[in-house]
């Protein structure tokens, strides 16, 4: 199997620009919303959920990976230098919405060009994500005894997620229907 450096270096592209963004959008977050912190890890609005739903839908699995390598660099240096800590949270923020994007992506039967998705599918699988990610996340944390016996959390990471994403999502379509032409009703 011949890799060609063209494909190659598109692919790589892709993965840098998701890392770029979720570094980007994860610093934005943190400057627009620092009151809105219930921890570290749980935001009461996470924009940068969108761009997890986003990159996942558009580039599957190197937008997990991008997100993957952007969370990391978020992570590094963020937990007095446990860098395997630093690590899993870094995956776990790109595999586990991944993976429930794919099963929504199944369960709709939505094909690679995403034909016949819908706002229903949108929403569903923006839940998913969020319900992935919360529960994911602090089930790591609290195996690695680093949940500091906070039940709040995971519903802070879950609402934070779906807020996030519903308030990108909102501003994307809007955005759309004023610049788009709007098509005649047949």
């Amino acid at each position: 199997m011949r890799i060609e450096p063209e494909a190659a270096f598109r692919e790589a592209l892709v993965v840098a620009v998701v890392a770029l963004a979720w570094m980007a959008s994860f610093k934005g977050n943190a400057w627009l919303f620092s009151e809105l912190e219930h921890s570290g890890r749980a935001h009461w609005i996470f924009l940068p959920a969108a761009l997890r739903l986003l990159a996942i839908l558009m580039f599957g699995a190197r937008g997990a990976l991008g997100l993957v390598l952007g969370s990391l660099v978020t992570a590094l240096g963020t937990s007095g230098g446990d860098t395997l800590h630093e690590i899993v949270l870094a995956v776990s923020s790109g595999l586990l919405p991944w993976a429930a994007i794919s099963a929504g992506r199944a369960l709709f039967n939505l094909p690679d060009n995403l034909s016949g998705i819908r706002a229903q599918h949108i929403i569903a699988m923006c839940a998913m994500s969020a319900g992935a990610n919360a529960l994911g996340l602090n089930a790591y944390l609290w195996l690695a005894g680093r949940l500091a016996n906070d039940p709040k959390q995971i519903l802070t990471v879950f609402v934070g997620d779906l807020l996030g994403a519903a308030i990108v999502l909102f501003v994307v379509s809007t955005a759309l229907a004023l610049l788009m032409p709007s098509r005649p009703a047949r």
